[in-house]
Order: structure tokens, then sequence, then C-alpha cells
């Protein structure tokens, strides 16, 4: 049910009974722009812990305690060429509870939490409160450099600043930079605070045993003032580059990363998506996959060799695991596999073996709330929903030649090896 609440503001409610949970998910979502994602990632940090009523982290726990458990965090993330700042809230339904004395039902208790975050920060004359701003930018900090401790993160991150280089929203990581992160100050994330409540569209989405006009009328107790939004694209359209671009760094890995970007050109609305979707997992998306298969199973080359596709920028990543000599060897195989799918040779049983597999992926994701969610904020950007029998049926219609036409569309545009000497540890 996708309810307009007011301009710019707009409400998915997903009523059932299956769970004794009911989710909240409330997302704030502006255009890229590298001045200020990192801007944005500390401003989650800070709103995040602490409010007027609840001014430390320990006092919010124990609200949250007090709500019988409730959990309660906010995020950062890039779809296509979005930025999106979430907040998501999960709460005992009271009627599973077996003596429940407060007078206020949990969700509302819920919705009121929200809004005492997003709209009644800790503003100690009116700025974010020195001590929670410093240790909250030194947390971030912390937080980004810690992600390079992940090699394959890591690997992955260098692709992407070779893919888009020159492109500063796309090669950033959704938690910004260190550099811009070390000039923020705290009048800079007001600004940015006040910015965002003023001129993001906002999804709110909601699943559990309420009705529309609970939702609702939680909604009108924030203030959140109407907003002009532009139905912006959220697809990251670019244009391929004419020569391979290389990356090779040294590091103290036994193990190798070797990673390879590929044009992709086929977004969520377009009418081969889900060929692509069919191709990326027969290729390297499921344990299935050639790249599995062939690349790790059969030639032993790979401690790990898998393919992602992202619907939004028109890309499709491959990662592994190698030993640094192999990388020649390992880099032939990948290509002979997209090769092969190319030129149309895909056996037909193991084309309906990885159909079976995504279509137990979308089941088993009916099960889980926070993916039902996170699923409505793709639907808002793109304006295309499909119910579950169709989208069953656009599966099990990919063809062999479908997948085909797509994977000929594939371009390798980028590779990146992050290798080391046996001596390093991992």
């Amino acid at each position: 049910m996708d309810v307009r609440i007011k301009d710019g503001v707009t409400l998915d409610l997903l009523p059932t009974k299956q769970f004794k949970t009911i989710g909240i998910k409330v997302d704030f979502v502006t255009p890229l722009r590298a001045t200020v994602i990192t801007a944005r990632a500390l401003l989650a940090q800070v709103l995040e812990t602490s409010t007027a009523a609840y001014p430390t982290q320990t006092a919010l726990a124990r609200q949250l305690s007090l709500m019988y458990g409730a959990s309660f965090g906010i995020t950062v993330l890039k779809v296509g060429t979005q930025h999106i700042v979430r907040l998501t809230c999960s709460v005992v339904d009271e009627q599973t509870l077996d003596a429940y004395q407060d007078a206020q039902p949990l969700f509302e208790r819920g919705m009121a939490l929200l809004r005492a975050v997003l709209f009644d920060p800790l503003l100690p004359h009116g700025s974010f409160d020195p001590t929670t701003f410093t240790q909250q930018r030194q947390n971030l900090l912390t937080a980004i450099k810690s992600l390079d401790d992940d090699k394959q993160y890591l690997a992955n991150r260098r692709l992407q600043e070779i893919l888009f280089a020159g492109q500063p929203t796309q090669a950033m990581s959704a938690l910004g930079d260190i550099t811009t992160l070390g000039e923020l100050t705290a009048a800079d994330i007001l600004t940015t605070y006040h910015d965002m409540l003023a001129h993001d569209a906002v999804h709110v989405a909601v699943i559990g045993d309420v009705t529309l006009d609970r939702v609702t009328a939680a909604l009108a107790q924030w203030p959140l003032a109407p907003r002009q939004v532009t139905d912006q694209d959220p697809y990251y359209r670019w244009t391929p580059q004419d020569q391979l671009q290389v990356g090779d760094d040294l590091a103290p890995v036994v193990q190798a990363k070797l990673n390879l970007a590929y044009q992709l050109p086929v977004y969520r609305n377009d009418a081969d998506f889900m060929a692509a979707v069919v191709f990326n997992a027969l290729f390297g998306g499921t344990p299935l996959s050639l790249l599995f298969t062939n690349v790790r199973e059969k030639a032993s080359l790979a401690y790990y060799a898998s393919s992602n596709y992202n619907p939004f920028t028109g890309t499709m990543t491959v990662q592994t695991g190698i030993q640094a000599q192999n990388q020649a060897r390992v880099q032939a195989i990948i290509q002979e596999q997209l090769a092969a799918v190319q030129a149309g040779n895909i056996d037909e049983q193991l084309l309906s073996e990885v159909q079976a597999s995504l279509l137990n992926a979308r089941l088993s994701a009916l099960d889980s709330p926070q993916r039902l969610l996170n699923a409505r904020l793709s639907a808002q950007l793109t304006h295309a929903t499909m119910s579950l029998d169709d989208w069953t049926h656009a599966l099990q219609a990919v063809t062999v030649a479908d997948v085909q036409r797509v994977a000929q569309q594939a371009r390798l545009q980028a590779t990146y090896c992050l290798h080391g000497g046996v001596d390093h540890a991992e």
C-alpha cells in the first residue's frame, strides 16, 4: 500500500500478521554530491548517539530496553545516483506479549522514538554537543579506516576508484573520505541536518499488524514540511572507456585479491533486467555458477570466485581470492566463461537450476521483515513494482538466448589486483 503523506513524503505500508514484530524504516534520499557524502555519514553517527531526552548512548539503550528490547539504528548507503540516510526501528507487537502494561502501544512508542531522534536531537545552545560531535567524528574515522582491514573490501573500493576515475560520487564510499571528515565542524553538520530535514525526499515503510490509520496518525506527529522533490533518474549511466584500466598494489596479504569490473548497461527498469539477473547468477552469482565451478572447483585456482550485478550503475564485478602468480591464468579462465555464455554455450539444465535457486532466494526473503522493507526503496526510486507471481513468471521465461544477448553487452573496463609476499599474514 503506497500512500502520499504530503509533497515529497511517501508511506509504504505492508500490513501482515506473519511476524511478531513491527518494522519501521525511514529513508531520507537526495542526489549524490561528493561535497556532502561525508557530512551526511557523520550526521547519521551523531543522530544515532543521542537525543535531547536521551543525551547519552547509555540512556538511549536503556529506553530501548524498556521498550521490550526494541532495536534502532541509522546507516547510510548509495543507490545509483542517490545517497540515503536510513533510520530503522523494530518493536515487538505487544499483542504477542502475555502482560503488556503500558498504555501506549509499542508501535507508537517506536514512532515517538524516531521522532525524538529526528526532530529533537541533542542541541545545547543551538548546536550539536561538542563532546558528542568529536567522539562520533573519531568513531567514523576509525570505521572508515577499519574497512580497509577487509582486504576484499579494499580491493573492491580501489577497483571502483579506477572504474569511476573523475566521478567522485561513484568512486567514493557511502561513508565519505577521511580528508573531508577531518575538516568538518559541528556547524557543518548542523547545516547538513537542516538541509536533510527540509529538502530530502522521505520514504517511510512499515511492516506488521498495523492499520493505515495508526501509521498516518503517528506520522502526523512528525513536523515534516512538504518539500519540492524532482523525480530524479536513480540510474548512473556512463560511457565505457576505450582502454582497459588496470590497478595493482602491494599489501601484507598471502591471498591476492583479483577483482574485475564490467560495464553491463542493463538497468532495473529495462526489459532485459531479469535476463541480466539470471546471467549474473549463472556467471558468478551463485554456487552453481560457471566461475565457482570452473575457476574454484575444477581448476583449483581460486579460494573463492563470484560476481555481483548492480542494476543502478550498470556494472558487474567479479571478486576472486587467488595466488598472485596465477593472475593471468585466472583472468583467462574468467574470460573463457564469459565468452562461452556470449556464444550461447549454456547448458539448459544449469539454466533451470540457477533459476530455481533465484526463486528459492526470493521466497526466503519473504520471511525477513527487514529485506521486505529494504525492497520498498527500490520500488520508490524506480516506480517499478512486481508481484511475486509476475516476478516468478518473468524469471522462468528467461531463455538461453536472453542470457546470451545480455552477456554480449558485458564489456571489461577495469582490473585490480591486491597482492603481497608469501611471508605476510592475511
